[in-house]
């Protein structure tokens, strides 16, 4: 079906992303492609639906022919029909007014007769569970919402190959396990299905195959028992150490919510949240997709105006004072990073808030750089990163203005597990040099690793807060569907190797 030869491949004005790849991929195979962040993988994916050469650019050389068709040589129009491909970045992939438009336009886009496009936007909405969402606009859904309208859109295309960059990136353990289903489905129906994935999981039980790429080369080849030792000997797999237990009974909160209410076009997203956060402390905030985490964020440094309540940072309530003037003391580092940037080196991106807010100070910066191994993307766009260097890029913006209170929505996302394990160190210094750090996710394995404490908001309430071994023992929170992944086993367990390390949890 997929077949590459020799392949060296550079986007313009970049060295080679891939060297040398020989590869070939059978119909009805179920593949992983796997890899640290910036490793190639994408760039790989995009080869097999014409982007590269004809969206991209740059020097390709070698052959890349799919179902006996050499995409050099074919549109990309005319491969869409037949490989179906769902893009890292979802926002990139949603243009129509409402999430049944969106999954309309591919079908129409090919003349399919209007009553069956109706029959398959039901099927494909039931499968992955978003009926509710059909008469929403894709830009007021949650990132993992418009992760799973991104999915719809295109299995709904019945494309031969299917193709997921991150499928599973944002969503929470409900629509992960929905996304397993419906990818485990079409593969028994004879699909060849090829995911490119950061965060390992349940789903890798289902591939046939398993494909790392380090450095632009293909390292590993086979089954995923065997990858296994490789994904923990390259820390594919994060190894988190345990958290250690602190308390802050005596600490000032440096941040105070009360009575938070919010209400965006007609419907109620937050509904009488109250919180506080202590300096020093490491929080997460845990709940299902469109629980309302981000909305809430947004109103921590002044994005959005609360209907009711307040918000009191250091002893002073917020309202009135411009988003500009709080960020420097409320960094926000947003759920997509494309959103954040504003310069076209990376070099420039980092010191534009220092310099906005007076507080230049090289040392740190430098300091920040190498913790988050940007020295090499320095003169690079941030517009051209991997999405996963893309994360690390706007984070690390937001760290250099020194804010007292961290907010970051959503870290791990694109994130392979060396970094993961960084983050976490990392975020423990900032601990010990007083920052109090709010964390969104749904990445359970990190979020127990990095928080003292977890916040979990349920359909704009927050239901409940405490630790992460109290919360993930808490009957009630699981039937209510606030909480999930307490089924899920370590990674490790399902090969045979869960005694001997503490592996991130999967399938959260």
């Amino acid at each position: 079906m997929i077949r590459l030869r020799d392949i060296y491949y550079r986007y313009p004005n970049t060295d080679w992303v891939l060297k040398g790849i020989d590869l070939s991929i059978e119909q009805g195979e179920y593949v992983v492609v796997c890899g640290t962040s910036g490793s190639g993988k994408s760039t790989l994916a995009y080869l097999f639906n014409g982007l590269i050469p004809h969206f991209f650019g740059g020097t390709l050389r070698g052959s890349v022919t799919v179902g006996g068709v050499n995409t050099a040589e074919s549109s990309v129009a005319d491969l869409f029909q037949n490989i179906g491909l769902v893009q890292q970045n979802a926002e990139a992939q949603l243009f129509n007014s409402t999430v049944e438009n969106e999954i309309a336009f591919g079908l129409e886009s090919l003349g399919v007769p209007g009553s069956e496009i109706q029959e398959r936007i039901l099927e494909i909405a039931g499968l992955l569970g978003i009926e509710d969402l059909l008469e929403r606009t894709p830009m007021s859904l949650s990132g993992g919402e418009k992760r799973l309208v991104s999915i719809a859109s295109v299995l709904s295309l019945d494309p031969s190959v299917v193709l997921l960059d991150e499928p599973f990136a944002n969503l929470d353990w409900a629509g992960a396990k929905r996304v397993r289903g419906v990818l485990r489905h079409i593969h028994q129906k004879g699909k060849t299905v090829v995911v490119v994935e950061q965060k390992m999981g349940d789903f890798l039980r289902d591939s046939s195959r398993c494909l790392i790429v380090n450095q632009g080369k293909i390292s590993f080849d086979g089954g995923v028992q065997a990858a296994f030792r490789v994904f923990v000997n390259e820390h594919l797999i994060p190894q988190y150490p345990e958290k250690k237990k602190r308390e802050f009974r005596d600490n000032k909160p440096v941040l105070a919510v009360h009575n938070l209410l919010c209400r965006i076009e007609d419907r109620e997203i937050l509904k009488d949240v109250s919180f506080e956060l202590n300096s020093g402390e490491t929080v997460a905030l845990i709940g299902r997709n469109g629980a309302g985490k981000t909305t809430l964020v947004k109103h921590l440094n002044g994005l959005l105006r609360p209907a009711g309540g307040e918000v009191i940072f250091d002893g002073k309530g917020v309202k009135g004072k411009a988003p500009s003037e709080i960020s420097a003391h409320v960094g926000l580092s947003f759920q997509n990073p494309n959103d954040q940037f504003f310069k076209i080196k990376v070099a420039d991106e980092l010191n534009v808030g220092p310099k906005l807010l007076g507080k230049i100070d090289d040392g740190w910066v430098k300091e920040i750089c190498s913790l988050f191994d940007l020295d090499r993307l320095m003169d690079r766009s941030p517009y051209r990163l991997s999405e996963g260097e893309k994360k690390r890029v706007a984070i690390s913006s937001i760290l250099t203005m020194r804010p007292k209170l961290l907010v970051i929505d959503e870290p791990t996302t694109g994130q392979d597990g060396h970094f993961k394990e960084t983050l976490v160190y990392l975020l423990a210094e900032l601990e010990e040099r007083g920052f109090a750090t709010l964390i969104v996710t749904h990445d359970l394995g990190f979020a127990q690793a990095v928080s003292d404490r977890w916040m979990i908001l349920h359909k704009g309430n927050l239901v409940a807060q405490g630790t992460p071994n109290e919360l993930l023992q808490n009957d009630h929170l699981i039937q209510l569907g606030a909480l999930g992944g307490l089924e899920d086993r370590k990674v490790g367990a399902h090969f045979g190797y869960g005694k001997e390390k503490r592996f991130a949890e999967i399938g959260s």
